[in-house]
């Protein structure tokens, strides 16, 4: 039996019998593989298995005197096939309160999503994806109360070599967002997006990766929960003339920060923009409304202004955010100085409480 290895399309092998019979239900009525009436699916009758034969332990008997030839059958196996299981995936429908199916996968095993601690994602395995939502949790039941934690293989009784139940519900929770777990700034920069969900797993130390300049230039939309941690040693330079806003976050539109600090970052203002209405932070150039910033501190915080600004430009400068506010974060972690090559042509003054800083261009 080393000699080859048995396979069956869409099956796989339960064991060998040394018996079998035709597969009937309590009225006799003939039942196909699947544990299914052959009249409602149309598929040939299956069989059920006896006297399962471990190959370890189990011995073929022969009488020491008989004579046998190579034609002669001594012992019949059967092969038991099972079904690969239909793995149905239930979702709750919002607005209706009702769970509704989001996929199906033929499988043996079905494996639960798992970290990948050097992307930073979650592999979803054969489980289907949601947009703009991150899979939480599986439940073998509608009211969530069998969680499942391991991989998981569908009911089979290895006595007879049958499938008890082709098909099972897994009953799935979801978070909203496209969340990542992060473990260094390389990572962070891989899976840097607008709208991207952030878990700290560690402390982000940015001296030997850029940060990212989708993010110092545009909406950020998403969340960082830090989860206590640092992020630590960002430095960016604005040089782009017709940016409207800038920071380490160009702006903060819905977004949420929390249970983070913000340690030796720089952001550099070396040319304004000519864009009326343009302002520039430490942390973003505007938030709005929506965004909050929840026990987030910023320690060694620089806002530079370079050589590039001049007079007459029509843009405003904030320590924290370029409107001023300071969202509930000590501003007293930041200072805002010129950086010039010879001669200052800016002074600033800074307003310690409200975060707003004052440009005077000397000529």
């Amino acid at each position: 039996m080393n000699a080859f290895t048995a396979s069956k399309n869409g099956c796989f092998l339960a064991g060998w019998y040394t018996e079998r019979t035709p597969r009937v239900n309590e009225k006799g009525e003939p039942l196909d593989e699947y544990g299914q009436l052959v009249s409602e699916s149309g598929r040939e009758q299956g069989y059920e298995y006896s006297g399962k034969w471990d190959f370890s332990t189990d011995k073929l008997e022969l009488d020491p005197n008989g004579k046998y030839t190579s034609e002669e059958n001594v012992m019949t196996l059967y092969a038991a096939w099972i079904p690969y299981f239909t793995y149905e995936f239930m979702a709750k429908n919002e607005e209706t309160g009702e769970f509704e199916t989001i996929g199906t996968e033929s499988l043996i095993n079905l494996e639960l999503p798992a970290w990948n601690e050097n992307t930073g994602k979650l592999e979803m395995k054969k489980f289907p994806t949601v947009d703009g939502k991150t899979f939480l949790a599986a439940y073998l039941d509608e009211e969530m109360t069998e969680e499942l934690t391991e991989s998981i293989t569908g009911n089979v009784d290895y006595e007879k070599g049958i499938g008890v139940s082709g098909s099972v519900k897994i009953y799935t929770t979801w978070r909203e967002g496209e969340w990542f777990r992060i473990y260094n700034a390389k990572q962070f920069y891989s899976n840097s997006r607008p709208g991207g969900c952030y878990e700290l797993m560690a402390d982000l130390d940015f001296s030997a990766q850029v940060w990212a300049p989708t993010l110092a230039k545009g909406k950020f939309t998403g969340i960082i929960e830090g989860n206590g941690h640092k992020i630590s040693n960002i430095s960016v330079i604005q040089a782009d003339i017709s940016q409207i806003s800038g920071g380490v976050f160009g702006s903060l539109e819905g977004a949420r920060i929390s249970n983070v600090t913000f340690e030796n970052i720089t952001y550099t203002v070396q040319s304004g923009s000519r864009l009326a209405g343009a302002s520039f932070g430490l942390l973003c150039g505007s938030a709005n409304d929506t965004s909050v910033l929840e026990n987030v501190s910023v320690i060694g915080g620089k806002l530079l202004i370079g050589d590039g600004c001049y007079p007459g430009d029509s843009y405003s400068f904030g320590l924290l955010c370029g409107s001023g506010g300071s969202m509930g974060v000590d501003l007293s972690g930041i200072t805002c100085e010129t950086q010039t090559a010879g001669s200052a042509k800016v002074a600033v003054e800074t307003d310690a409480v409200s975060g707003r800083v004052t440009v005077t261009f000397l000529l």
